[in-house]
C-alpha cells in the first residue's frame, strides 16, 4: 500500500520557526513558513503562507535556478543528486541561498547556512531546531512508514513503531496497547518499560488513555500527578504523550519527569503512529478477506458434498437410510455433533434418529406438538426455520440444560430437524442455509420414497385384485354352475309335469347361489388395508353379529370385554363368518365362547364341536376349501382377509371344550 497517506513532511516543517518550505513532485509549494513569506514579501506583496501554497517555485527563483526540481527528480542516475542550491529572485535579509533536499516524493528547502555538515543524525529532534535534524527525522520517518507499509502482521508493525519511537524520536519508555473487549491490553513495550506485554491495566473508558481512545484525540500530560483524568499504573510516571491508533488502540510515551514532552513531541508521535493505524487496518482487512475466501471455499466444498449426499439419497429405499445419511452429513460436512430428526405421530413428535455419539435417551421420548416452551413443537406448528442463539434466554426448555443454541427446521408436514450446540450463538446465516439445503434434500428423498412405496402398494393391491378377479371368475363359473343347472332342470321339469314339488329344489339352488354371491362380494371388499381404525367393543360386536346367524339352538358367551382398534364393518364380517363356520361344522346346538387372550394382545372364538384336524388347519383359509357340501369355502378366506387388512395374525388350535379355537393376535387393544 503506497501513495494514499498524507505526508508527514509539511506537519514536521511547521515545528521549526525557520524560513523553510516543502514542494511536491511538480515543484509547487505544499507548505511555506511565515518566516519564508516574510523574506520574499517584496515579490509577493501582502502574501500569506496560504497564498504561496500551490504556486510553482520557479516563478520566485532567480535567473539560472529554474530547473532545480527536474534536476533533483531526474530518473537518470548520472544527473540525480540529493540536494541542489537555489536563490530567490527577491530576498530581504541574510541567508538568501537555500538548500533543496529531495525526499520520497517531496522536496524540502531550508537556508544554506544550516547544511548537512552540522547535522547530528542521532540527536533527538526535540533537542534542536536545525533543518538538518529535521531532514534526518523526515528521512528516518519515511523509512519507518515504508517499512510499515510492507509489514505483514500487526506484531511486526508494533515492533517497528516501538523501535522508531526510541531510536528516531528519542523516547525512553513507550508502549502500544489494544482495546480488547472493553479493556486495554498491552501488546508491545520498549526495553526496561515499567509495564509488561499482556497486562490489562485499565478499562477502555478509564484514565487519559481511555479519553484519547474514546475521543480519537491525542493527549499531552505534563504532570500526571495533578491531572484529573490520569490514572497511572505506576506512581513514578509524571508526563505522558498519548496518541490513539485508529480504532485499534493507543500509543503512549512515558517519563518520570514533569514536563518531559512538548507539542513537538506530540506531533512527532502522531506522525509516527498515523501509518501504523493504516497498516493495522490493512492487515485486518487482508485477514478478513483471507478468512472470507477460506470461508467461501469451505462453503463451496460443503455445498458440493451436500449435493453428493443428495445423489446418494436418490438410491435410498427407506426413511431410515435417509435419516442415517442426514445425520452423517451433519457430523462430517457441517461439523456438528448434536442433531435430531423427529416424526409426527398423532399429536406428538417422536425422535427417529440422533447423532452417532448420542442416544435417543438424550432427547424427549415424545413431545406434544402444542407444547409452548419447546422449539421443536413451535417449528413443526409454524412450518418455518428458527435459529436461536440462547435457548434458555429465549424461554425454551431444551432436552438437556447444556444445550444452548440451535437451528430448528420443519420437514414438510411430517417432522422436524434440529442441530444443537452447547455454545451460545453457534450458528450463522451460512450454517442455517447449509442446514436448510440438507433438510430440503432429505425431504425430497422421503417424498420420493413415500411415492414409490405408495405406487408399490397400489401395484401389489392391483395385482391382488386381479388375482381375486380370476378367482372370482372361477368361483362364478364353477360354483354357480351347479346350482344354476339344478334350478334350470327342476324348472323345466315343473313346466312339463306341473309338479310343484320340483320348485323346492329350485328354491334351495337359488338360495345357495345367493350365498355364493354374497360371499364373493364380501371377499372382494376385504382386499384393501385399514386406513382409519376406531375403538370397537368386543362384547358389542360379538353380540350384534350373532344376531345375524340363523341358529336358534346355538349360543354365544362373551367371557370379558375389551376395546380394540378396528374397522367395525369388516370386524363384523370376521365374527359372522366364524360363527357360521362353527354352526356349519359343529351343528345347530353348538356352544360358542368369545373372550380376550390372556397374556397377549388379541381375542379368541372357540366352539364345543369336533374341532379341526391338525393336518388341514393350514388349508382351511384357502378360497374354496370346504368340509361340507353346503359351504362355499369362502367364509374363512374372508376371515383371513379381514385379519390381514388390519395387520393382525390368526391361528387355529384346539379349544378347552375340545372344539375349534381361532386366536387373533397382534391386535391394538385400546383398553
Amino acid at each position: 500500500m503506497t501513495g494514499t497517506q498524507s505526508s508527514p513532511v509539511p506537519s514536521l516543517a511547521e515545528l521549526f520557526e525557520l524560513p523553510v518550505f516543502v514542494l511536491d513532485e511538480m515543484g509547487e509549494f505544499e507548505y511555506a513558513s511565515p518566516e519564508l513569506v516574510e523574506h520574499v514579501a517584496d515579490s509577493v506583496d501582502g502574501a500569506t503562507p496560504d497564498d504561496i501554497v500551490g504556486r510553482d517555485i520557479e516563478t520566485l527563483l532567480a535567473d539560472g535556478h529554474g530547473e532545480v526540481v527536474p534536476e533533483l527528480s531526474s530518473a537518470e542516475s548520472e544527473r540525480r543528486t540529493d540536494t541542489v542550491l537555489l536563490e530567490f529572485e527577491q530576498w530581504s535579509g541574510a541567508h538568501h541561498r537555500f538548500e533543496l533536499r529531495h525526499l520520497t516524493g517531496e522536496f524540502v528547502g531550508y537556508p544554506e547556512s544550516w547544511d548537512s555538515h552540522s547535522r547530528e543524525p542521532d540527536r533527538p529532534v526535540g533537542s534542536g531546531t536545525e533543518p538538518a535534524a529535521l531532514i534526518s527525522v523526515l528521512e528516518r520517518l519515511h523509512d519507518v512508514t515504508n517499512r510499515l507499509y510492507g509489514a505483514q502482521s500487526i506484531s511486526e508493525g508494533l515492533d517497528i513503531v516501538i523501535d522508531a519511537a526510541v531510536e528516531v524520536l528519542g523516547f525512553d519508555w513507550c508502549l502500544l496497547t489494544s482495546a480488547t473487549e472493553g479493556v486495554f491490553e498491552i501488546r508491545a513495550t520498549s526495553a526496561d518499560s515499567p509495564v509488561r506485554v499482556g497486562d490489562r491495566p485499565l478499562a477502555t473508558d478509564e484514565g487519559i488513555v481511555g479519553t484519547a481512545y474514546q475521543t480519537g484525540e491525542s493527549q499531552l500530560t505534563a504532570d500526571a500527578e495533578r491531572s484529573t483524568q490520569a490514572a497511572p499504573t505506576h506512581e513514578f510516571i509524571r508526563s505522558v504523550v498519548t496518541v490513539p491508533v485508529g480504532s485499534w488502540g493507543v500509543f503512549q510515551a512515558l517519563s518520570t519527569n514533569r514536563g518531559a514532552f512538548d507539542e513537538r513531541d506530540l506531533q512527532l508521535a502522531e506522525t509516527l503512529v498515523a501509518p501504523l493505524a493504516t497498516m493495522i487496518e490493512r492487515v485486518q482487512r487482508e485477514a478478513e478477506l483471507r478468512e472470507s475466501h477460506t470461508a467461501q471455499e469451505r462453503q463451496r466444498r460443503q455445498i458440493e458434498s451436500l449435493h453428493t449426499v443428495a445423489t446418494r439419497m436418490k438410491g435410498a429405499t427407506s426413511r431410515t437410510e435417509v435419516y442415517d445419511m442426514t445425520i452423517e452429513a451433519v457430523e462430517e460436512i457441517l461439523e456438528f455433533d448434536i442433531c435430531l430428526i423427529d416424526e409426527v405421530e398423532g399429536d406428538v413428535l417422536v425422535p427417529q434418529a440422533v447423532g452417532s455419539n448420542m442416544s435417543l435417551d438424550d432427547y424427549y421420548q415424545e413431545t406434544p406438538i402444542d407444547q409452548p416452551d419447546n422449539l421443536g413443537s413451535l417449528t413443526y406448528r409454524e412450518g418455518e426455520t428458527f435459529v436461536v442463539d440462547d435457548l434458555h434466554e429465549a424461554g425454551y426448555v431444551p432436552a438437556q440444560s447444556k444445550f444452548t443454541s440451535a437451528i430448528s427446521i420443519a420437514l414438510d408436514d411430517w417432522g422436524m430437524f434440529q442441530i444443537v450446540s452447547e455454545e451460545e450463538a453457534a450458528f450463522d446465516r451460512t450454517e442455517q442455509r447449509l442446514a436448510e439445503l440438507l433438510a430440503e434434500h432429505a425431504v425430497a428423498a422421503i417424498d420420493r420414497i413415500d411415492r414409490e412405496q405408495e405406487l408399490e402398494r397400489r401395484a401389489t393391491e392391483l395385482e391382488q385384485q386381479n388375482a381375486r378377479l380370476d378367482e372370482f371368475a372361477s368361483i362364478v363359473s364353477h360354483d354357480l354352475r351347479n346350482p344354476l343347472n339344478v334350478a334350470t332342470l327342476r324348472t323345466e321339469h315343473a313346466r312339463r309335469t306341473e309338479e310343484l314339488d320340483s320348485l323346492e329344489a329350485v328354491e334351495d339352488a337359488l338360495g345357495r347361489m345367493e350365498t355364493i354371491i354374497d360371499d364373493v362380494l364380501t371377499l372382494a371388499r376385504e382386499g384393501s388395508s385399514i386406513e382409519d381404525p376406531e375403538p370397537v367393543s368386543l362384547q358389542v360386536i360379538a353380540n350384534r353379529c350373532w344376531e345375524q346367524v340363523p341358529a336358534d339352538e346355538a349360543s354365544v358367551t362373551v367371557t370379558d370385554d375389551v376395546v380394540i382398534a378396528a374397522e367395525e364393518s369388516r370386524l363384523g364380517h370376521l365374527f359372522e363368518n366364524l360363527f357360521r363356520n362353527c354352526v356349519e361344522h359343529a351343528g345347530e346346538g353348538v356352544a360358542i365362547e368369545v373372550g380376550s387372550l390372556p397374556g397377549e394382545e388379541g381375542f379368541y372364538i372357540e366352539d364345543d364341536g369336533p374341532g379341526i384336524d391338525e393336518d388341514i388347519r393350514d388349508r382351511v383359509f384357502e378360497r374354496g376349501f370346504t368340509g361340507t357340501e353346503t359351504s362355499t369355502g369362502l367364509g374363512l378366506a374372508i376371515v383371513e382377509e379381514v385379519v390381514d387388512a388390519h395387520g393382525w395374525s390368526i391361528r387355529i388350535t384346539e379349544g378347552e371344550m375340545g372344539g375349534a379355537r381361532f386366536e387373533v393376535t397382534d391386535v391394538d387393544i385400546v383398553r
